[in-house]
Formats: structure tokens, sequence, C-alpha cells
């Protein structure tokens, strides 16, 4: 049984457990793991005989509204503190490049060099400064689409401008500490305005946060997982075309029991449309979450009929 329904699989998605649940014998599509397939309509008969509430989808994602927060709160219980550490920002300056996608890819190699050489000391105007220690890279992405990273090291040593600057020419750098309060503040978005790059949402996969080796906690114990049926990716699965399934998937939910259903339209736009229609009805349960007491209270999600 799976307690947590938007727990994370072999992606940022969930796993349904359909064991016991009235639609068991119907949803045939359901995967296992990793993104939702389209799913078979679940076949109930003309009235609900048990309570079947359908439910916003929550992916564990960076790239989700409401599944960062999810994130958040799998990572937050593994962070140090860092109050007074070493907070560096690195830009990148667009006459340099042909396009963020290519900057981007670019700099993912630079940064390594960096923090390759800061590990080694770096001789500045007379002195050597190194910066051994267990750092965290967060990206982010501004309105124009161009990337910036910031980073955290777990050391309070002291870095000169210059020598970042030196390190790093092709784009402006700053040498900050950082508060437990920013640091936690960075890590509730990715793009301010929402919006992702076209030619992020054209890649299979972006990694948004990484730490080293020694910055995070150790994970908490958690009891084993069940062992799931994995299923392979399709080949042409970009972050874009992930995202545009999550917008229309949903969960079916009876007596803790959960399945995913493909939805004819994105969540969000049939909510706004039929809010008022199911709270005259004494169907809407607020925080977005509908009763359906009938096949017809479905086929309006899955758009079968109008």
């Amino acid at each position: 049984m799976n307690p947590h329904p938007d727990s994370e699989g072999a992606g940022d998605e969930a796993s349904p457990d359909r064991r016991g649940a009235p639609w068991q014998s119907a949803v045939s599509g359901a995967r296992s793991s990793g993104d939702p397939e389209p799913l078979e309509r679940p076949d109930l008969g003309p009235t609900f005989t048990a309570k079947i509430v359908l439910r916003p989808y929550n992916p564990i994602s960076w790239f989700h509204p409401r599944g960062i927060k999810r994130v958040l709160a799998r990572l937050t219980p593994r962070l140090p503190k860092v109050g007074g550490c070493l907070f560096l920002t690195f830009t990148l300056n667009p006459a340099l490049f042909a396009d963020p996608s290519s900057a981007f890819e670019w700099s993912r190699q630079r940064l390594r060099r960096v923090f390759f050489a800061l590990r080694r000391g770096v001789s500045f105007q007379g002195r050597s400064y190194a910066v051994d220690a267990p750092y965290a890279v967060k990206v982010e992405f501004h309105a124009s689409g161009w990337a910036h990273f910031h980073v955290v090291f777990l050391t309070r040593r002291f870095l000169p401008a210059g020598l970042l600057a030196q390190l790093w020419p092709e784009g402006r750098t700053e040498v900050q500490r950082i508060s437990n309060d920013h640091f936690r503040y960075l890590l509730k978005y990715v793009t301010k305005d929402g919006t992702l790059p076209e030619w992020v949402l054209s890649r299979k996969r972006l990694r948004v946060f990484q730490a080293s080796r020694g910055f995070l906690k150790p994970p908490p114990a958690r009891k084993p997982a069940q062992k799931r049926r994995r299923t392979k990716r399709r080949a042409a699965d970009t972050l874009g075309e992930r995202i545009e399934r999550q917008k229309r998937t949903a969960l079916l939910e009876s007596d803790g029991h959960f399945a995913q259903v493909r939805l004819g339209a994105p969540f969000e736009e049939i909510h706004q449309e039929h809010i008022l229609r199911a709270a005259e009805e004494g169907r809407y349960l607020g925080q977005a979450h509908y009763q359906l007491n009938a096949e017809e209270d479905l086929r309006i999600w899955t758009n079968q009929i109008h």
C-alpha cells in the first residue's frame, strides 16, 4: 500500500497503489513507477458505491509549483547550518556565447575546473588561497532564459572577490556570506516568475541542486520500500513533455488507495470551470478535492462529456 500517492518513483512522479482499490480491474494502463501514461477510464458503473475523491497530482519535482514543496520536505532535514559560510554567485555574459543552452553546458564544465583550482589553491596578489570544503550548487534562470549559479561552501574562509573574478572571466561573480534563512529561500524556486526557458523544457533532465560529498546530513533511516516494477521512460520524454503530462494528471483516492488518471485538459482549467457547479452540488471538498458520486462526475474530468 502506498501511503504517499505522489511519492517519487523512477522519475519525478508518483507510483499508484491499486491493490484493493475500486478501480483495480479497470485502470489497466497504470504504471508502477516513472511518469504517468494515459489510463483507461475506470469502469465503476453509473453510481459509485465507494467514496471516491479526485485530487490534484503533485509530483516530487523542482519544476512543479506544489511539487517543489515536496522536494524541500525531503531535502530540508538533511541541510546543514550555513550561517556565515562562503556564498559565491556566477553569472554568464550573453555576448560571449551563442545561446543560453550552450552557455549552460560550458558553465557546468567550467565550474568543475574552478572548484578543482580552489581545492588545490590559487595564488592571488602574492598570497595563496584554498577552499577545500563540501559545497552545494543551485542553478536558477533569469527571465531572459540565461542560467546563473549559487554555490555555498561549508567554510568561513576568506576568498578575495578579485580572485574569483580571475577564475571566471566569462561573467560576473560575487563573494558573500550567507544566512540559513537566505539559503532556504534560494531553494524555494528555480525561476522567480515560474516560467522555464524553452531550451530547458527541451532537455531530458536537468539537475537543479547538487551537493558534494559531506555537504548533506545522512538521510534518515527509512523502512525498506516495496520492490516496484520499473518501466522504461520514452526516448523523446523531455522535461516539457513530462510537465505537460503532469498538468493533465489527477489522482483518484478511495479507502487509502490511489490511482493516476489522465485528464482531457489541464487540471487547473477543469478545476476553474467546474468548481462552482461542484460546490452547488455539494461535491467540492476544498483544496481542489472533488467527491465523485457517479460516472458522469468523472467524465467531466476525462473530457468524455461536456
